[in-house]
C-alpha cells in the first residue's frame, strides 16, 4: 500500500471502467515495482469485455464469440490481484475521493481515473430512435445477436410499413411472408458503419444454415464514407460495399424509424422526406458521452466529454488542488491554453494514455498523500495526429495511413484477428 494511506477499506488506486484504458492500467500498474504494490479497484458494469474493433464480426456469427470476449473480472482477481466490483457509478465527490454505486456501495481511493468510455447512440432528433439496435456492449450485443437471428433466421418475418407502437419488434405487427427478404439499414458511414454494412452484405455469400441474406442499405448524410479518412480510402469503401450489393444513400439523413419503415431526407437544405423499408435499423453515426460524465462534478467540454490538461488530470490548474484525479479513454478530452487537442479516440490511443497515466501515478505515489513538499511534475500526454487504421468491409480489407491506401483483404484480415488474439492472451 503506498506510504500515508491509512483507510484500510480505500484502494490506491480506484480505476472506474474497464475497458481498453481502464485494464491495460491495471496491466501497466502491475509491470512496475512500485505499481505492483499498489492496492487497485476495478470498477465496471459488465464482467466481461468483448473486444469492441471486431464486434460487427461477431455480430454475424463470423467470429465465435466465446474467443473474441475478454474474461475482464478474472483477469482483474486473478492475474493482476486486485479486486473487481461489478457495478453502475452513480455519484463522485472529488474531494472526499469517493464514488456510490447504484448498489449503495461506497468506494474510496487515494488516486481516482475515470475510464467510463463512451455510447453508440444516435441524436435525439430522429423519431423513434428507441427502434435501434444496440450491439456495442456485452448485454446489448446478447440481444442483437438473437434479434438479427430471429429476423434471418428459418421462420423470421418481414414488418411492413406499421407506423403503430412504441418499441422496436413487437408482438402484433403486421408482417410481411416469411420469404421476403429483410432490409437493413445501417445510419452513418464512418468506420463503423462502413464495417457493419460489409459483414451483413457478406451475409449473401457465407451465413448460418437456414438464414436470408439481407439487403443492407447503409445512410450517410455526408457526401462520401469514411470522411476522417483520406478520399481514396472511401472510394474504395464505396466501390467494395457497391460490389458487395449494398445500397449507398449518400448525402442523406435518416429522420425517423417505424415498424417497418425508416423516414430519409437529403442532407441538405430543401427536400421531402420519403419511407424507405426497413426491418432493422443500426446506428453507427458516432459516439456520446456515457451518460453518467454528466452526473459527475468534473469539468466537461461544451459537448459532454470530460476536459483534462495534457497530463490528463481532470483539475489541470497552474497550481494543482487536486492532483490525485484523472480521466483517460474515449471520455476524456484533453485541453491546453491552444484549445482542445485533436486526439484519435481510439483503442491505441486509450493504450497511450494508460501507460502515461500508470507512470504519473507511480510518481505521485512516492509522495505523501498531502503533498507536503509540493506535487511533483508529471509527464504530458503526446499528441499523434495519425495511426494506421485497419477497415474491413465483408470479404474486402484496407489499411489506411494517411494517404495510403492499402488494399489487400487476406492479409488484412488476419492481421486484426491476431491483434485480438494477441489484446485477449495480454489480460487473460
Amino acid at each position: 500500500m503506498a506510504e500515508g494511506t491509512h483507510d484500510d477499506g480505500a484502494a490506491d488506486v480506484l480505476i472506474l471502467g474497464a475497458s481498453f484504458a481502464g485494464i491495460e492500467l491495471v496491466h501497466q500498474l502491475r509491470r512496475s515495482a512500485r505499481g505492483r504494490g499498489l492496492k487497485i479497484t476495478v470498477v465496471d458494469r459488465q464482467a466481461e469485455h468483448p473486444y469492441i474493433p471486431l464486434v460487427q464480426e461477431r455480430l454475424v456469427g463470423r467470429l465465435d464469440p466465446a474467443n473474441s470476449v475478454l474474461p475482464t473480472r478474472r483477469s482483474v482477481e486473478q492475474k493482476a490481484a486486485a479486486r473487481y466490483v461489478v457495478g453502475d457509478v452513480v455519484e463522485l465527490d472529488p474531494d472526499r475521493k469517493e464514488v456510490v454505486l447504484a448498489s449503495g456501495e461506497r468506494l474510496r481511493g487515494r488516486f481516482i481515473v475515470v475510464a467510463l468510455g463512451s455510447v453508440l447512440a444516435p441524436p435525439a432528433g430522429i423519431e423513434g430512435a428507441e427502434r435501434f439496435v444496440d450491439y456495442k456492449f456485452e448485454g446489448e450485443f446478447a440481444s442483437a445477436a438473437q434479434r438479427l437471428a430471429a429476423l434471418l433466421g428459418p421462420g423470421g418475418e418481414v414488418s411492413r410499413r406499421v407506423s403503430s407502437g412504441d418499441g422496436p419488434y413487437r408482438e402484433g405487427e403486421a408482417s410481411g411472408p416469411a420469404g421476403e427478404r429483410p432490409t437493413i439499414v445501417v445510419a452513418g458511414g464512418g468506420i463503423s458503419g462502413v464495417e457493419l454494412a460489409g459483414d451483413l452484405a457478406r451475409l449473401a455469400r457465407v451465413r448460418p444454415a437456414g438464414w436470408r441474406a439481407p439487403k443492407v442499405v447503409l445512410i450517410h448524410s455526408g457526401p462520401r464514407l469514411l470522411p476522417h479518412l483520406c478520399e481514396r480510402a472511401g472510394r474504395k469503401a464505396e466501390q467494395h460495399l457497391q460490389a458487395q450489393g449494398v445500397e449507398l444513400r449518400l448525402n442523406t439523413r435518416l429522420t425517423r424509424l417505424a415498424a417497418g419503415t425508416a423516414a430519409v431526407r437529403p442532407a441538405g437544405p430543401g427536400g421531402d422526406a420519403v419511407d424507405v423499408p426497413c426491418d432493422m435499423a443500426f446506428w453507427s453515426g458516432g459516439v456520446r458521452p456515457a451518460p453518467v460524465l454528466a452526473r459527475l462534478p468534473l469539468p466537461r467540454t461544451a459537448a459532454g466529454w470530460l476536459a483534462v490538461g495534457p497530463t490528463l488530470q481532470c483539475f489541470a490548474t497552474p497550481k494543482p488542488t487536486r492532483p490525485d484525479i484523472f480521466a483517460i479513454g474515449d471520455a476524456a478530452r484533453v485541453q491546453s491554453a491552444a484549445g482542445e487537442w485533436p486526439t484519435m479516440q481510439r483503442a491505441i490511443e486509450c493504450l497511450w494514455q494508460a501507460w502515461l497515466t500508470a507512470d504519473n501515478l507511480t510518481r505521485l505515489a512516492r509522495e505523501a498523500p498531502e503533498y507536503p513538499h509540493g506535487v511533483p511534475p508529471l509527464r504530458p500526454h503526446t499528441l499523434r495526429e495519425d495511426f494506421p487504421h485497419g477497415v474491413s468491409i465483408g470479404d474486402e480489407s484496407l489499411v489506411v495511413y494517411g494517404r495510403l491506401v492499402v488494399d489487400f483483404a487476406a492479409v488484412n484480415i488476419w492481421f486484426r484477428r491476431f491483434l485480438m488474439r494477441q489484446y485477449i492472451r495480454r489480460y487473460s
